[in-house]
């Protein structure tokens, strides 16, 4: 029963997240499929290998402080969840990246990587939270389980997506740069950027009581503004990634008006693009393709700029061009003409 209702009122929270984290991905939305997958990871794989690590690691402690030592369960909490659980999530994200680099070529910059990171900690919050909140049911009734849900999910369901979020974005910069040294530097940097904050996380509530809490919120609501702001400003860098790299097909396999709204700075406004494309003479859903496949070119031009190549990407942009060549046969026209 604490299972099934934990479930039943945090889904819906984690699935709110979940779309105000997608929703400002507004020029080159990552694939539903693979976004699914990360969140399972979160939710399943990650939270499993969490858990054995966190026992392991809080044996060892009770080995060397003692058994029984009080210490033992707030050092666990303290200073070794915030490593094993980074790197348990931070795995999925090395797993990514690995696919994307041999096959997948999703993951183009940090703001990919950010977003899948977030996506991989929304998974492990949704279990982790089901697991508190149904513990908490069991022990101390509904009111306990009310102040678990309320607390862990309503004011502090972030968390987990903002940590991962910094090794997404180590990730990412990684991809995009062609220092050798730094390719190894940020990705570890983003992961202790995500155990730092993990850990001052746990330690405010572990060590301070109730004042923690407080001290907890307050200083994570703004890193969830933060975080945001972020994201902002990645997506306002992709819009430059996109302004850049189609400017040259103008005239060739786009129309100035359908450059100048693709790139448009409206897009970060909600539903202004699904406005504009609705009107497109063979409708919105031919016009939206024909615009994600010029968008997904843009990326994979910036992908030859910075140095890579092979035949994955050949075929990748081959099949781009050829799949807009034929949208422009067919008078797909992006937006009223």
């Amino acid at each position: 029963m604490g299972f099934l209702l934990g479930f039943l009122f945090i889904a819906p929270f984690v699935f709110l997240y979940f779309l105000i984290i997608k929703g400002v991905d507004r020029y080159e939305p990552e694939p539903f499929w693979l976004l699914t997958v990360a969140f399972f990871w979160g939710a399943m794989g990650s939270t499993l290998f969490a858990i054995i690590g966190n026992e392991v690691g809080q044996a060892a402690l009770g080995a060397a402080l003692g058994a029984g030592n009080p210490m033992v369960d707030a050092s666990t909490a303290t200073f070794v969840a915030p490593v094993v659980e980074e790197s348990t999530k931070g795995f999925g994200l090395l797993l990514l990246w690995a696919a994307s680099a041999f096959w997948l070529k999703e993951i183009d910059g940090p703001l990919d990587g950010a977003i899948y990171g977030g996506v991989i900690g929304l998974g492990f919050t949704l279990t982790e939270d089901i697991l508190y909140t149904s513990s908490a049911l069991a022990q101390g009734g509904g009111a306990a389980f009310g102040f678990t849900f309320v607390l862990r999910t309503i004011f502090g369901g972030l968390g987990h997506a903002t940590f991962t979020a910094m090794t997404g974005i180590g990730i990412g910069v990684a991809i995009e740069s062609r220092n050798p040294l730094l390719k190894l530097i940020a990705p570890i940097g983003g992961w202790m950027s995500g155990v730092g904050l993990h850990f001052l996380h746990n330690f405010l509530v572990t060590f301070y009581g109730g004042a923690g809490l407080f001290m907890k919120f307050a200083v994570f609501w703004s890193f969830d503004v933060a975080f945001f702001i972020v994201l902002f400003v990645l997506v306002w860098r992709d819009r430059t990634i996109v302004l850049r790299q189609l400017a040259g097909e103008v005239g060739q396999l786009l129309h100035p008006a359908e450059y100048k709204l693709t790139t448009s700075s409206n897009m970060f406004i909600p539903f202004w693009n699904w406005s504009k494309l609705r009107v497109s003479a063979r409708g919105y859903g031919l016009a939206r393709k024909k615009q994600l496949a010029l968008i997904d070119l843009a990326f994979v031009k910036a992908r030859r700029e910075r140095g890579e190549g092979g035949s994955i990407l050949d075929g990748r942009e081959q099949k781009l061009r050829y799949e807009v060549a034929v949208a422009n046969q067919q008078g797909v026209f992006i937006g009223a003409r």
